[in-house]
């Protein structure tokens, strides 16, 4: 049975790990790092199935049921902000230092391990520093945004984007108009779990066409607006400001070549062409801000703040 046979995009870490299994190199610890929504947490679970799996063929039952004596997930827990110390230390390290029940090595995955409080990264760079000969330790973090000691620690695993082809031929997969899936797979911009949600939001329904109305309202300039803008773009902040973005720089490529087939989303064409002028070096220096604050989301955050913050600048890119 191949665990990776749902990995889309990731050739080259699918190489490193199944080398490092079929030589019996494997890493006490991995760092899988790159952007949000590539496949890293899926990587990761199916790294871990095999290498329990490779031992304990016939733990498949326990591991679909979720009940395996030899696997550990720690992920932020639902209303925190950050992985607290005590999943670290009264979870984590006291389940790592007991031998394996079935398999032959042990294996935890931290998800999102950039959201370790310091305290816990402490705490887990001490297990690092001296693992159990048969844990395997998966990290996931993006852009390597963990300590430089962790890091240090790690066999890193770099994830790229995936293909833009990859993600359309998914999208198409899925039932998806060959039309519809080429404009996701460019929105996406190689995100498979973005591309994924917004194909089944019905982003072309529903959520292009109150993108429109917003942006032709926040050209307006009214607070009013900008805060409707804000308490909206919260709900899924990422997503919306990678659609608020897109269409930003759209209006600014057709205005600037009037070349339509360098557009993001070419079905909003004649939408764009009805918007007033944009002052081109302006708006670009807002979306550079916008881009900097957007990545707070990813950390502890106050996401309201942050969204009036960000609909503030959108409205100043658009007047």
């Amino acid at each position: 049975m191949d665990c990776f046979a749902d990995i889309i995009g990731q050739e080259r870490v699918l190489g490193v790990l199944r080398q490092a299994l079929s030589t019996g190199r494997m890493s006490h610890a991995y760092l899988f790092s790159g952007p949000p929504g590539v496949g890293k947490m899926t990587t990761a679970l199916a790294w871990a199935r095999t290498i329990i799996m490779s031992s304990d063929p016939q733990g498949e039952f326990y591991w679909r049921e979720g009940i395996h004596p030899d696997f550990l997930l720690i992920e932020k827990a639902p209303k925190k902000t950050l992985i607290g110390i005590e999943q670290i230390n009264r979870e984590m390290e006291p389940w790592l230092a007991l031998k394996p029940y079935r398999a032959s090595h042990r294996v935890v995955v931290i998800g999102q391990a950039h959201l370790m409080s310091l305290p816990a990264a402490n705490a887990l760079l001490k297990t690092l520093e001296e693992p159990p000969a048969h844990a395997v330790i998966i990290l996931t973090a993006e852009d390597q945004r963990v300590l430089e000691t962790i890091l240090s620690r790690c066999q890193l695993v770099r994830f790229a984007p995936v293909r833009e082809a990859d993600i359309r031929s998914l999208l198409e997969q899925r039932g998806i108009a060959a039309n519809q899936a080429r404009q996701i797979a460019r929105l996406s911009q190689g995100s498979i779990a973005a591309a994924v949600q917004w194909a089944e939001e019905g982003v072309f329904d529903q959520i292009i066409p109150a993108a429109r109305d917003r942006i032709r309202a926040l050209q307006t300039g009214t607070d009013l607006e900008v805060f409707r803008c804000a308490e909206d773009m919260e709900k899924k902040p990422l997503l919306r400001i990678g659609l608020y973005t897109a269409m930003l720089r759209d209006i600014l490529v057709l205005q600037n070549t009037g070349q339509p087939d360098l557009l993001i989303l070419e079905d909003n064409r004649d939408y764009y062409g009805q918007l007033k002028s944009l002052d081109a070096a302006k708006s670009m220096a807002c979306l550079q801000k916008i881009d900097e604050l957007s990545r707070q989301f990813r950390g502890p955050a106050n996401p309201l703040l942050l969204s009036i913050n960000i609909s503030y600048l959108l409205r100043d890119a658009l007047k």
